[in-house]
């Protein structure tokens, strides 16, 4: 199966393209294409893939197609006047066509006629057999309007009469823009995938790269063609690159440079140099002189952010789109520090076209985490995982969220152990505890247990980063540690302490092996150093309870 779905992802542009020159008809060309299949998926399990397989699709196809105009005498004479007009419009044969009859289809679908939007969404729609949710997805509009579009163009092919065939030599010059737009469209969803359990579709990728390197032997003196080539070559130099072994997303700055393709690297280098040399640069070859910047970098921090922000001060000036805008605030935040690029992502916020834009909401969030912003930062990587397309994307926004939760750092540990609740739960365990044991329960006095278990929880609070609870009710700290100062130093009711204080944790079912290493290291320090002093004279009079951050117990523990 696996293999016929190759031959069907190989031949059904070719297909199309093919059926649509002969009948001139996209709709029916559709149709025909899409029965041929069907029969191959009966036929070719049974049978086994034939040794032309294009061949057996174009016979089984046109066979389709004569039968369906047999049937309707009315839609096959329509059909013949549009294939005369057709042959009469169409240039003879000088032997320099363009080398595919896709490329036909791809001059056709970028007709001036066409409205701009609809000739890259009916091309993708057409050639590169994408599905409109996948087409709506790559021109960042919903799928419904999408749908339209693509109805619309081919009823406007169809009522213009607009010729299936290559543009002739003064043509060219006007229509190239449309086709070139259409193939980096293709290639962007080979990049990233919109749907699906794989991030890149390599098999699209590639398909671009081969139709821009057609153009770019027909038309080698066009800089625009050379920059869109050297631009698909400088990125798909990364793919080996851009995913784990099980699929998963590997960013650019995390990426493994080794296994960049640099061949591919040094040719879209020096198709760079063509591009912008002998004449004002285009958006594609400004483009792919950004991504040669990134390429030639020994590592991420080395990048020429300076420059590469200059080159999109230039981009935005040949294509001001909101999306140019965001890749340039990315750049800025990695020049100028990230609360510089977030003001940035801010003012773009607000961006019809970024708001349900995937890549926008995810670049938002790491910059929101990497200044500690955390509240937010979760908001922008949930946003960024209801945004995601494919799988791999959705698992990376989860990844991040996850492992960002994992390490957020607590303010207090006051908090992290449930506020004055937890403390009052936790003093209360613990004297209980403490209360069961004979060696222990010697320092305390039974008849104020209540009040002495109020005034630790408000101790505890009060050191462990909580309000002023014990200060500020019971009075200064010095006085009540000299009323604890005549038990002495005896280490065994000390470590005895310790233990009932573990058990305490464990009697509140408090389980994070992180809290409970914080909460034990205080109560040791705590219990060997202020708590019971050997004699009042030690205590100074200005003893002030230590507030204890989450990030600093530990160190403070130790020292």
């Amino acid at each position: 199966m696996d293999q016929v779905e190759a031959v069907f992802r190989e031949e059904r542009g070719r297909l199309l393209a093919a059926l649509a020159r002969r009948f001139g008809d996209l709709d029916l060309a559709e149709e025909v294409t899409s029965e041929a299949i069907e029969a191959a998926l009966v036929r070719w399990p049974v049978d086994g893939v034939p040794p032309n397989p294009g061949g057996w699709l174009m016979t089984t196809a046109r066979r389709k197609a004569v039968d369906r105009l047999r049937r309707d005498q009315v839609y096959a004479a329509k059909l013949a006047v549009l294939q005369v007009d057709m042959d009469r419009e169409a240039p003879q044969s000088t032997g320099d066509e363009l080398p595919d009859e896709r490329l036909q289809l791809f001059f056709t679908c970028a007709h001036p006629a066409l409205a701009a939007e609809d000739r890259g969404a009916l091309t993708l729609r057409c050639l590169a057999g994408l599905t409109t949710p996948e087409v709506a997805r790559a021109f960042l509009v919903p799928a419904a309007t999408m749908a339209k579009r693509i109805v619309r163009a081919k009823k406007k092919i169809r009522e213009a009469r607009i010729p299936f065939r290559v543009p002739g030599p003064d043509e060219l010059p006007e229509r190239l823009p449309g086709v070139l737009q259409v193939i980096y469209s293709v290639f962007t969803e080979g990049y990233a995938a919109s749907s699906g359990p794989y991030l890149q579709r390599l098999d699209l990728a590639e398909e671009a790269i081969r139709l821009a390197r057609i153009l770019h032997r027909l038309l080698p003196a066009e800089h625009e063609v050379t920059g869109l080539l050297a631009l698909m070559l400088l990125i798909h130099a990364r793919r080996d690159a851009r995913t784990g072994p099980d699929g998963s997303v590997i960013l650019l700055e995390d990426q493994d440079r080794r296994r960049w393709d640099h061949s591919m690297i040094e040719e879209g280098r020096e198709l760079v140099v063509t591009a912008l040399t002998g004449g004002p640069a285009g958006p594609y070859s400004v483009q792919a002189a950004i991504a040669a910047l990134h390429d030639e970098a020994v590592d991420f921090t080395g990048t020429d952010w300076p420059q590469i922000v200059a080159l999109y001060d230039v981009l935005l000036e040949l294509d001001p789109s909101p999306v140019v805008a965001l890749n340039r605030a990315a750049a800025v935040a990695m020049r100028d520090g990230f609360e510089a690029g977030l003001a940035l992502f801010d003012e773009l916020a607000d961006e019809p076209r970024l708001r349900d834009y995937h890549p926008f909401a995810l670049a938002r969030a790491d910059l929101l985490h990497r200044l500690g912003r955390l509240p937010e930062a979760t908001a922008a990587y949930e946003r960024a995982l209801t945004l995601a397309g494919s799988e791999p994307e959705r698992a990376h926004a989860r990844d991040r969220l996850a492992s960002m939760q994992q390490t957020e750092p607590m303010e207090t540990v006051y908090e992290a152990a449930g506020g004055s609740e937890g403390m009052l739960a936790l003093a209360r365990a613990w004297h209980e505890r403490v209360m069961a044991d004979e060696i222990v329960s010697h320092a305390f006095h039974p008849p104020i247990e209540p009040d002495h278990v109020e005034r630790l929880a408000a101790y505890w609070t009060e050191a462990l980063g909580g309000p002023q609870a014990y200060t500020g009710v019971y009075g200064d700290e010095a006085s009540v540690e000299r009323r604890h100062s005549g038990n002495g130093e005896h280490d065994e009711m000390n470590r005895l302490a310790i233990a009932c204080f573990d058990q305490a944790m464990t009697d509140i079912d408090l389980t994070d092996p992180r809290l409970r290493q914080v909460l034990h290291d205080y109560f040791a320090w705590a219990t060997f150093t202020p708590m019971y002093q050997h004699n009042d004279e030690v205590i100074p009079d200005d003893l002030a309870i230590p507030r204890w951050s989450w990030d600093g117990i530990q160190e403070a523990a130790e020292s």
